[in-house]
């Protein structure tokens, strides 16, 4: 449990940086490039990233736990079988996108700047460093990526025509997971590439996996496509941008998950006491969602000014969007605790399958259907919506295998606190002259108005602080 929590914490870090630099990034860019070009970029990039899952082949998921579960005896295979799933798939989605943008597409040059970002995700084995516990490994790579794109973008891009160039250092940045490769004989002292085989004995577990993560895509990524397509580019910036901050979040309270999932697999694996199983789980449900309500409070309740000092006021238009998105804050965490925590770790893929096509489904008609007349009000719409049935699906397709009652006990208390944070802070009136301030008030008086109402019900989290106080 030691190197759990170190991983925790690496992790955690590594969560906060991601949720820190669009601070950094955004806002210049917003205005450097404008909302036709922001508009263009989320476009072009839907693409791509709804592709990257389909070369990943659902190591992140069945790779993880494969590895996680292996002896040092079948090691090296397990990865070779696995990796080489990853190749093929990888092959043959990169030469059919370069046929279909030469062939079918607009925006052909900035679709082939591309091309590197798909070959760094045949090259990506975060997964095998995840499945081995080695959560430090992944983080200081992607840290390094990270600032290093940071960096070039504050160096090279610096009008609208400069598109090109902001396309092209996202895009080669993933080329660097080569560099997990240079640790895998560390891992695998007898590695060879040229015993890379392709074998069958996991791809029908990965294609089951895949399946869902694709369908997922079809609302968080290929929903861009569509809204690009029937509202325009601008439209797009409004519904793309108002997601930045909140899957930022949503991506530092899932950091949690990608840690557990391994050892909760092998748990199970070795056959652990269910008890434990669920207590893991319980801790896990409580605090995600404290903080996913507390976050997603702040971020509700400081909307209006947040918008306009951060990505200028040529964007207030996104002040409602960026208000309801932020419910995504909870809803995904909360709900992916179920699926990717619990069910994966059984491998119950099935169940984890069902709600992602079910979610694919509704997200396409919904968007067909709203985003041409409403626009980004009415994409928004959909991805709340979307997520909401996703995790409830979720949350019923396990009822048969988890104790309700126990893992539920408080959680009216959280929402409750969660409802009166949000109404006594959007009619506390902040005017200080300064945007800047006027949203680190309002963020300490949420904060410290959610505490003290954790600590005044009595919450687990008034009970946990008293031990940490004792011990």
């Amino acid at each position: 449990m030691k190197k759990a929590s170190t991983n925790i914490i690496y992790n955690a870090v590594y969560q906060l940086l991601i949720i820190v630099l669009p601070f950094v990034t955004t806002p210049y860019v917003a205005r450097v490039l404008g909302k036709e070009a922001l508009g263009i970029n989320s476009y072009v990039n839907s693409i791509p990233v709804f592709l990257s899952f389909i070369i990943l082949m659902g190591m992140n998921q069945v790779g993880v736990r494969v590895i996680a579960q292996s002896t040092k005896e079948n090691l090296e295979e397990n990865f070779k079988k696995l990796w080489g799933l990853q190749l093929l798939s990888g092959l043959i989605v990169i030469i059919s996108y370069i046929v279909v943008v030469c062939l079918f597409m607009s925006y052909k040059f900035y679709f082939l700047i591309e091309i590197p970002f798909l070959i760094g995700y045949v090259l990506d084995i975060s997964w095998f460093y995840i499945g081995r516990g080695q959560v430090k490994t992944v983080v200081m790579r992607n840290t390094i990526i990270k600032l290093t794109l940071v960096a070039t973008i504050f160096i090279f891009v610096h009008s609208e025509q400069d598109l090109w160039i902001y396309l092209l250092i996202n895009s080669i940045t993933y080329l660097a997971n080569f560099v997990f490769w240079l640790g895998i004989k560390t891992e695998i002292p007898q590695f060879k590439f040229g015993r890379i085989h392709f074998s069958k004995q996991y791809l029908k577990e990965s294609i089951t996996v895949t399946i869902p993560s694709v369908a997922a895509q079809f609302y968080t990524s290929f929903d861009q496509t569509i809204i690009g397509l029937l509202a325009g580019s601008v439209q797009l910036t409004y519904y793309a941008q108002t997601q930045t901050m909140a899957r930022a979040v949503v991506q530092l309270l899932g950091s949690v998950t990608i840690v557990l999932m391994p050892i909760m697999a092998k748990m199970d694996s070795e056959e652990a006491d269910e008890n434990q199983i669920q207590n893991l789980l319980k801790v896990s449900l409580d605090y995600t969602l404290i903080l996913g309500l507390l976050f997603t409070s702040a971020l509700m309740v400081n909307a209006n000014k947040f918008i306009v000092w951060f990505f200028g006021s040529r964007y207030q238009a996104m002040t409602d969007n960026f208000f309801w998105v932020s419910l995504l804050v909870v809803i995904i965490p909360y709900g992916g605790i179920y699926a990717n925590q619990f069910a994966l770790s059984k491998g119950m893929y099935r169940i984890v399958a069902i709600p992602y096509l079910v979610g694919a489904v509704f997200s396409l008609i919904g968007n067909f259907v709203f985003a041409g007349c409403f626009g980004a009000n009415g994409g928004t719409t959909i991805i709340v919506l979307t997520e909401l049935l996703v995790c409830g699906m979720r949350i019923w397709l396990v009822r048969g295998h988890l104790d309700f009652k126990f893992l539920w006990h408080e959680h009216w208390k959280y929402w409750l606190i969660f409802g009166l944070t949000l109404l006594i802070g959007l009619h506390i009136p902040i005017n200080l002259g300064s945007l800047f301030f006027d949203l680190v008030v309002q963020t300490i008086i949420v904060g410290l108005l959610f505490v003290i109402l954790l600590v005044g019900l009595n919450t687990r989290v008034r009970q946990d602080l008293m031990r940490l106080k004792k011990g």
